[in-house]
């Protein structure tokens, strides 16, 4: 998925996502993912020999 997408697109992330989880808004925002034992988030690997 990465591979596709622009670089331009996905350079900002890894930063956004570092002042997210020093300032503690990700914790807060995500505060009830903590409380799951599980979590489906839809991403399957898919191998096939051809």
């Amino acid at each position: 998925m990465f591979r596709q997408t622009g670089e331009d697109v996905v350079r900002p992330g890894p930063a956004r996502l570092a002042d997210e989880l020093a300032s503690g808004r990700r914790q807060r925002r995500h505060a009830d993912l903590l409380d799951r034992d599980s979590l489906d988030v839809g991403y399957r690997l898919l191998v096939a020999e051809l």
